[in-house]
């Protein structure tokens, strides 16, 4: 399957907005998209991605995330998911994910949160 990513700039957070499977197959052009986004962009290193719209992910997608986090963070960006309860909730959920990285259920509630420093981002904020 097909992975579609759109990238856009809202109250200072670029927001990657995924849809299709995020899988072995296409984890790398999460990857190379974010690091594009991340080379333009030096000075805006915060970055939200919709997973709203995903339908599949696999290790290797949510390897693909982990990355992401550690390319912003070479740099003290932050990474934030957006995830509404469903199948892929469920596997950030259960590999764990969901509390190494910030996951909200909404785009409004990921851009209302405080922002944190690298040194105090410690997990999960699935409110």
């Amino acid at each position: 399957m097909a992975l579609f990513l759109a990238s856009h700039w809202e109250n200072g957070w670029a927001v990657t907005e995924i849809n299709g499977s995020l899988d072995t197959n296409t984890a790398r052009e999460l990857c190379d998209f974010v690091a594009t986004i991340t080379a333009r962009h030096r000075h805006l290193l915060n970055l939200i991605v919709d997973l709203s719209d995903l339908t599949w992910a696999d290790t290797e997608g949510l390897r693909a995330l982990v990355s992401v986090r550690a390319l912003l963070e070479e740099d003290e960006g932050e990474l934030r998911l957006v995830c509404p309860e469903g199948r892929v909730a469920r596997l950030l959920h259960s590999s764990g994910l969901a509390q190494a990285l910030p996951v909200y259920l909404s785009l409004d509630a990921a851009l209302a949160a405080p922002r944190t420093t690298l040194a105090h981002r410690m997990g999960g904020a699935m409110p």
